[in-house]
């Protein structure tokens, strides 16, 4: 069940009538059911892998809670981690590891006959696996209590809005605002809908336009030029960007609606002055949960600088691994704990600041991260390394553009024209969100001017979006 889609909207009006107007005592088996339609409308079977990772968390909580000895912590733990893990590895990387066998033993003259399981990735299982792993390890470490009602700890793991493509949450932040009854409030409407309102513009006036032109030259790099292959590059990254923030913004505004709060999971990463800073404010909830489950764990920047490599070095290859199993996204990760290093390196002998002034330092760093990023983002749609150094060595090959090979794509003029505005209205909001936010909440109080544009909003997404059934890019994941 897509969010830009009439099934969901039909879905979530139907639930907040049902939600808000049954007792508030039933408000938390109405949220945990309603999460599970949402679920099951992908294939019912996924809610039996949800229910699984619920009940094998729930209960190893309450072993770690009760446990008289570390030992026995430590094995709950261990426990928990292993069927989680075990899970997300047999359906998500098994078959990545057969075939590797089999090529391996290729190599030394063995040869396999080609097998495959074909298991069927449930949609978000590595959203909710490590949303219900931070809270294993948060009881494990003593940030919180195990929450012993169950229907509040299973509403945390199935939370409909952010289920299958985050942000990932945390349970200190998500737990305790499933323990409070709901009442209906105007007030939370409409910083939901503008929420919503500007993820669905991400969504279908930009991410979705742009869908059928990076495909197509992504498909065959080899038959296009320097040119279309970096605009398929730069128009990637704008791509996923605008799909995944898109989506979170809508998750937030969903929630928001129905009185819960959620994490901002994107804080305009096209605006960063390095690397370094855009993978702070770029998929956030994912870059935090290594950040504090894997890094700081390993020792973080403590030990000296080569322990320090070696842990961002692990924690890009996990996170190149959590992105799914193919070379290209752990090269990917490899590619972004390099030059990370590099970065820091760089940071700790050269004051640029002092060399070029801050303004220049900030606008140079910015072209460096986009650079850099959109290498990074080659390597990680491109569907195979063969494929993504194609597209690489084409740079060394620019010719003309030809609006007809635009139009061939899918982008002819008049779509064309739209997308212009469209990416212009989103770079200048995002703008004013990463430096003047004060100016947007000072216009935002101008009498009837939220509404009309709101208005404004709604109609410019009816009538320029694409409304073609496009998943959500990190539903794969």
């Amino acid at each position: 069940m897509l969010f830009n889609s009439f099934e969901f909207l039909a879905f979530y009006v139907t639930f907040l009538v049902t939600f808000f107007a049954l007792p508030s005592r039933c408000q938390p088996f109405t949220m945990l059911i309603g999460s599970y339609v949402f679920y099951m409308g992908w294939r019912p079977s996924y809610a039996l892998l949800l229910a699984l990772t619920t009940i094998v968390d729930y209960t190893t909580g309450l072993m770690m809670q009760s446990a008289r000895t570390e030992g026995g912590r430590r094995a709950a733990m261990i426990t928990a981690l292993t069927i989680n893990l075990g899970i997300l590895g047999t359906v998500k990387y098994l078959d990545f590891m057969i075939s590797n066998v089999i090529g391996l033993a290729g190599l030394f003259g063995h040869q396999l006959p080609e097998y495959a399981l074909g298991i069927i990735l449930p949609v978000g299982i590595s959203f909710y696996t490590f949303q219900s792993i931070g809270y294993t390890l948060d009881v494990y470490n003593r940030r919180i209590p195990a929450e012993r009602n169950f229907i509040i700890y299973a509403q945390y793991v199935a939370f409909f809005p952010q289920l299958v493509a985050g942000p990932i949450e945390r349970a200190p932040h998500m737990l305790p605002q499933f323990r409070r009854t709901r009442s209906f409030s105007f007030d939370n409407v409409p910083g939901g809908l503008w929420f919503i309102g500007y993820g669905l513009f991400k969504k279908v006036c930009v991410a979705d336009v742009l869908a059928p032109v990076v495909s197509g030259i992504f498909a065959n790099p080899q038959d296009y030029s320097g040119s279309y292959n970096l605009l398929a590059g730069l128009g990637f990254i704008v791509q996923v960007y605008c799909d995944f923030s898109g989506y979170s913004d809508i998750a937030v505004g969903v929630a928001r609606i129905m009185g819960y709060d959620l994490m901002i999971n994107f804080r305009q990463p096209f605006y960063s002055t390095s690397i370094t800073d855009l993978w702070r404010k770029w998929n956030i909830s994912l870059i935090s949960w290594f950040r504090d489950y894997l890094y700081f764990p390993l020792g973080g920047n403590r030990g000296g600088e080569l322990k320090t490599a070696r842990n961002i070095m692990i924690v890009w290859l996990a996170s190149g691994l959590w992105h799914g199993a193919a070379w290209t996204y752990i090269v990917w990760g490899a590619y972004y704990g390099v030059w990370l290093l590099v970065e820091r390196g760089v940071r700790k002998t050269v004051d640029a600041e002092r060399w070029l002034g801050a303004r220049l330092s900030a606008i140079l760093g910015g072209v460096w991260a986009i650079a850099i990023f959109t290498i990074g983002e080659i390597i990680f749609r491109a569907p195979t390394l063969a494929s993504a150094w194609a597209m690489l060595l084409s740079f060394g090959h620019f010719g003309p553009l030809s609006y007809g090979t635009f139009k061939i794509l899918g982008l002819p003029s008049f779509e064309m024209l739209m997308l212009g505005v469209s990416l212009i209205i989103l770079f200048v909001v995002d703008y004013f969100l990463a430096f003047h936010p004060e100016r947007l909440a000072a216009v935002a109080k101008w009498p009837r001017l939220p509404i009309v544009t709101g208005v404004g909003l709604a109609y410019y997404i009816l009538l320029f979006g694409v409304f073609g059934r496009i998943e959500f890019i990190y539903f794969q994941f």
